[in-house]
Order: C-alpha cells, then sequence, then structure tokens
C-alpha cells in the first residue's frame, strides 16, 4: 500500500509511556534508535521516502575520476543512470579500484560489437553517442566505502534511492498508520523489558510476553503495509496483460510498463 502521511518518533514513544504507565526515566536517543530497528525490521521499502539526486544542474553530483559519495540519508538504491544510461551492478574483480594506481588507468570505452534492429541492419555502439548504447553493455558500478564506483570515468549522474524519512530535529518518521505504530511501541516495550530481564528485574512470564507481542506485531505491520492497494493492482495486471515484450524496457527505467501492450504503441 501506498504511504502518504508520517508521524514524528515522539508521538510513538509519549503512546508507549501512555499505554504503559511506565515512569523509569528512559534516554530519549535510545528509543530512538529502537524505532529505527523496528523500522529494519519491519523492512518495506514503500516507509522510507524515494528520492531522485544529481538531475539536470547539480553539480554535486558530477561524476570525477570514476566515484560519487552517497547522500547522507541514503537507503537503499533504486536505480542509477550516467547521462542518462541506466548502471547494472559490476561483475569485475577489480571495478572497486577504478581511479586508482594500483590498476592503472581504466578505459571507459565499450568494447567493440554490433546489434541488429528488426529490419536486419547492422549498428555499432561505438558509433553512437553515450546515451544511445544499448542495455546489452551498460555501465557498472559497485557501492563500496561509503561511494558508487563506476567504470566511466566522467558523466553526469542521476541516482534514485530510498532515504530515511527524519524530522526537523533528526529523529526518524513512522509511518502514519495504527498496526506500524503498535509494532513500534510493542518494540521498545520489548527493548525495555529484555534490560530489566537481564537485571533480574521481571519475570520470565512477563518477558516471554513482551517477546511474544513485538514478533507478532511486526509481522503483522509487514504484511499489511505490502499488501498492494486497488491502484498498484491495476498497475500490476497492466504489466502481465501484454500482447507486445518489451524488451528494452530497462533503458528507460521501466517507465511504460503500465502502458498497454498492443501493437501500433511500442
Amino acid at each position: 500500500m501506498f504511504i502518504a502521511k508520517y508521524t514524528s518518533t515522539k508521538e510513538v514513544i509519549n503512546n508507549f509511556f501512555r499505554n504503559t504507565a511506565y515512569n523509569e526515566h528512559v534516554n530519549l536517543s535510545d528509543m530512538a534508535y529502537w524505532v529505527y530497528e523496528a523500522m529494519e525490521l519491519i523492512g518495506n521499502p514503500m516507509q522510507y521516502i524515494p528520492k531522485v539526486i544529481g538531475h539536470n544542474q547539480d553539480s554535486s553530483y558530477d561524476l570525477s575520476d570514476y566515484r560519487v559519495e552517497l547522500p547522507c540519508d541514503f537507503h537503499r538504491l533504486i536505480a542509477i543512470a550516467i547521462d542518462g544510461v541506466l548502471a547494472v551492478p559490476a561483475t569485475s574483480m577489480f571495478h572497486h579500484l577504478m581511479g586508482k594506481d594500483c590498476c592503472g588507468e581504466m578505459t571507459d570505452s565499450y568494447p567493440p560489437e554490433l546489434f541488429y534492429d528488426n529490419f536486419g541492419n547492422a549498428y555499432s555502439p561505438q558509433a553512437l553517442p553515450l546515451n544511445m548504447h544499448l542495455s546489452t553493455n551498460p555501465p557498472s558500478f559497485t557501492l563500496n566505502d561509503n561511494y558508487i564506483t563506476f567504470n566511466v570515468k566522467h558523466g553526469k549522474v542521476c541516482m534514485s534511492y530510498y532515504g530515511f524519512p527524519l524530522d526537523n530535529e533528526g529523529y526518524p518518521l513512522i509511518p502514519d498508520d495504527m498496526k506500524y505504530k503498535r509494532a513500534v511501541s510493542s518494540y521498545l516495550q520489548y527493548k525495555i523489558d529484555y534490560i530489566m530481564w537481564r537485571q533480574d528485574l521481571l519475570t520470565d512470564k512477563v518477558y516471554a510476553k513482551s517477546e511474544q507481542d513485538w514478533l507478532w506485531n511486526i509481522a503483522s505491520a509487514a504484511s499489511h503495509l505490502k499488501m498492494p492497494d486497488v491502484n498498484q493492482m491495476e498497475a500490476m495486471r497492466r504489466q502481465f496483460t501484454k500482447m507486445i515484450v518489451r524488451n528494452q524496457d530497462f533503458r528507460t527505467a521501466f517507465a511504460n510498463m503500465a502502458l498497454p501492450g498492443y501493437r501500433g504503441r511500442y
């Protein structure tokens, strides 16, 4: 399902104290980190904010010496392109060393090969501009040490990624959904009960109940948020019901996957 509204971590923390009547002092930063842990355990990509960086005149994402630095709120990569060509994960063992002296100067040229159109005409990738290279031999990348390294030395990088939703104080935001808030609240309860149980201040029975609750609520939130709504189901239906298969959809970032696949509209 789509997530259109977020709420502050502090709201969930206040609800936790309201529902449990817990009156002991707990570090707010610790509880904010436990909220982050709960988000990771739920693991729904839609709970993060999809962002695009490096397009148009954003000079911070000009590719220089094969690499660019990841943004500070980076969580997971969606897609990345160089000069309009989508890149794919690299398979070379020395790819992450590009630009280093130990491997010498790497080449950003493509190996000579030909491709054929539907009429049997042969073309050379070297005779086309970079944004016309076929996806049979796209640029490649690796993620390492907070950097993305490419097999192309210079160019304009455009990246789509999932970022952490944060408020103006730097605390994580969570989806404003009751099942999600219950899951996070039960995880906070479990973490506090675990500390008390380790100090022999809580019985095994109470601790087991706390552990059972967070496991159930985390799984419930994960399945609830991953269930597509009617609009997403319609988009999926259009992807599966096509008369013509578009083999080059990767080059357009799958922008036309929801369009009808009829003859004359290819």
